[in-house]
């Protein structure tokens, strides 16, 4: 599979996603709105049962230590919240594995729309279910990397703050009863570097997945082959996908400003810009922009002719 380099406008992607979607607007404007409210349903429920297990498993230890000593207490208060953790990994990629089936099913509907002129039917929403196990793979590699990136950032971040903090307790706080605008400047600056890299981080691997979920929607490619495409395909182009990210984010937070209730408005507009994007680096199914054809034989210069 072949792809472009520095193929990605953000303002151009965004154009040509409108021109795909224009003509149903109100259908992905509907689809879209379904898959917000499934998404926060799911994502509420999963959180009362990891809450009512987290109580049980409290309870009980609370019970089986009434007579244990307060070290024991301590030490037994941190279980439930280990195994909250443990269960919100699980959790988190039930509902990542559901939002990508999700967006497949709405890259399947503009695949059909952009390439073989088909409408959009609200059905195409869940037609993404058949690209599931995919989706999950998906999800649990993204988890593994998130929280080792999450891991790797909050051990640099105590870290430098750590030794900031040790460095400045004891003179924040002068003689004079002042604050030591010196060594504040110095702890903000650490938290503004912290928030800093984590939004470039951010960036850059959302720059590199984004085509993940086009690519197991249309060309049906198994999640750790999508993931290395879409890997590829990302760091051709980039510069031009982070700037499409920060446009499309301030595309999203328009959305937010009036209450979220913009929010279905304008996520179709986001969604087709990324699939606008896909298109113009990995091409659209079935095209054959750079095949020329054989010219046809002579027959005329043949015996018997």
């Amino acid at each position: 599979m072949e792809y472009q380099s520095g193929a990605v406008g953000p303002v151009d992607s965004i154009s040509k996603g409108w021109d795909i979607i224009k003509n149903d607007y109100w259908m992905y404007v509907l689809m879209t709105f379904v898959l917000g409210v499934i998404l926060i349903a799911v994502t509420v429920i999963l959180s009362i049962i990891t809450g009512a297990i987290s109580g049980v498993i409290s309870g009980a230890i609370g019970v089986a230590t009434t007579n244990s000593s307060d070290v024991t207490k301590a030490s037994a208060a941190v279980v439930p919240q280990l195994i909250t953790q443990i269960i919100s990994i699980f959790t988190n990629v039930l509902s990542a594995t559901l939002s990508g089936t999700l967006f497949c099913g709405i890259y399947k509907s503009l695949s059909k729309l952009a390439n073989r002129g088909e409408r959009a039917e609200f059905g195409d929403l869940f037609s993404g279910f058949e690209n599931i196990q995919a989706c999950f793979i998906f999800a649990v590699i993204m988890s593994v990397i998130q929280f080792v990136i999450a891991i790797v950032m909050l051990l640099g971040f105590a870290a430098v703050g750590f030794s900031v903090l040790g460095f400045g307790l004891a003179g924040l706080i002068g003689k004079d009863g002042q604050i030591d605008t010196t060594i504040l400047s110095g702890i903000l600056m650490v938290a503004l570097a912290y928030v800093a890299i984590m939004i470039v981080v951010g960036l850059i691997i959302g720059a590199l997945t984004t085509f993940v979920y086009p690519l197991i929607a249309e060309r049906n490619l198994p999640a750790v082959q999508a993931l290395g495409w879409s890997i590829k395909g990302g760091l051709a182009n980039i510069v031009g996908l982070i700037l499409l990210l920060i446009l499309s984010g301030l595309i999203i937070l328009a959305g937010f400003i009036p209450c979220g209730l913009g929010l279905p408005f304008v996520a179709p507009i986001y969604i087709a810009g990324l699939f606008a994007a896909y298109r113009s680096v990995f091409g659209s199914v079935g095209s054959n922009q750079n095949y020329n054809p054989p010219p046809p034989p002579n027959f005329g210069q043949q015996p018997g002719y």
